[in-house]
């Protein structure tokens, strides 16, 4: 993934936070990938591409000053630990995507996260928690993207100590997502009745694909630039897998043309139908084959093409059958 900056926050059992920011540098990108792409060493929230990224985040982030953070903003109470932070303007650009990576103290089991938009009275984002075995930490990933150029938030953190059952631990909520999920910024911008009417354009438009004028709708009262439609009532299109599909060689499949599409992406629009594949994937852990096609038809042809070529068929098939109906 090609992102605008990272930033990289650690916190420590004695009270002291280090940070540090990237941003490009090295040809004017700087490309990531997350721990679950890869199955290698690092030293950092993200694998980066080009190896000086390596070499300067090691470098700073050995040289960033720990700080001791406030009373306020970082107790105990009751085995529960407590640590408040607000960020603000981190760099961001329209079309981009930057990063916020928060380390949890080692064997830190977190209790309840909140990350919260600052400006829209009790708003929370989504974001990624991801225990990673190799420091041991869990880590807190955090989509940054805004229109305005510049991203704020404000954290509420609560873990326990738990080093014996650490490695058998886990944390999810509602506000769990995949680190390719695309973001919905977009639903903040829109009242109550716009997003319903948006939300219902990606329920009927079964194909929409996000890079051009290309139509391909099984439900529609108007099609295309400068069309219109009014009085209109949709029902939403279910769809099914065989009864006898294999989702374990589905998820499979996915899971390797996930990782061909990363190592292509080069436009924003790349990105988000790889999100629709992270999803797709994650639906076969619950064998929900509506939610796996949907997924891989709004992905669009560029999904379809790399399958083909790459030999995943039950993907490539999937896919054909629902466009050709």
């Amino acid at each position: 993934m090609n992102v605008k900056s990272i930033v990289v926050e650690q916190l420590d059992w004695n009270a002291t936070s280090k940070s540090l920011t990237l941003e490009p540098d090295y040809n004017g990108q700087l490309w990531v990938a997350f721990p679950t792409d890869y199955d290698e060493p690092r030293n950092s929230p993200f694998y980066f591409q080009h190896p000086n990224y390596d070499k300067k985040f090691n470098e700073g982030f050995a040289e960033c000053q720990a700080r001791r953070i406030t009373k306020n903003n970082f107790y105990e109470l009751e085995g529960v630990f407590t640590y408040k932070a607000t960020w603000q303007n981190i760099t961001t650009e329209r079309n981009s995507i930057s990063y916020y990576a928060l380390y949890l103290p080692e064997f830190a089991v977190p209790v309840d996260i909140k990350l919260l938009d600052p400006f829209s009275e009790g708003r929370q984002y989504k974001r990624t928690v991801f225990k990673d075995e190799q420091q041991p930490r869990y880590i807190i990933y955090l989509q940054c993207a805004s229109r305005f150029g510049s991203f704020s938030f404000d954290i509420i953190c609560k873990f326990k100590m738990n080093k014996e059952g650490f490695s058998d631990s886990s944390y999810t909520d509602e506000f769990q997502q995949d680190f390719y999920a695309r973001p919905e910024e977009w639903k903040y911008l829109l009242n109550q009745t716009e997003r319903e009417k948006v939300e219902q354009y990606f329920i009927t438009n079964n194909n929409y694909k996000p890079m051009g004028d290309q139509y391909n709708i099984n439900q529609a009262g108007a099609v295309g630039p400068n069309s219109s439609a009014n009085n209109n009532v949709f029902n939403q299109t279910n769809y099914t897998l065989p009864d006898n599909t294999n989702y374990e060689l589905l998820s499979s499949e996915l899971a390797k043309l996930k990782q061909e599409l990363i190592s292509k992406a080069t436009l924003p629009e790349h990105f988000i139908a790889i999100s629709e594949v992270a999803n797709a994937e994650e639906a076969t852990k619950n064998k929900d084959g509506n939610k796996v096609v949907k997924s891989l038809l709004t992905a669009g042809k560029w999904v379809l093409d790399a399958a083909t070529n790459i030999g995943t068929s039950v993907v490539a098939e999937i896919i054909n059958k629902q466009i050709g109906g």
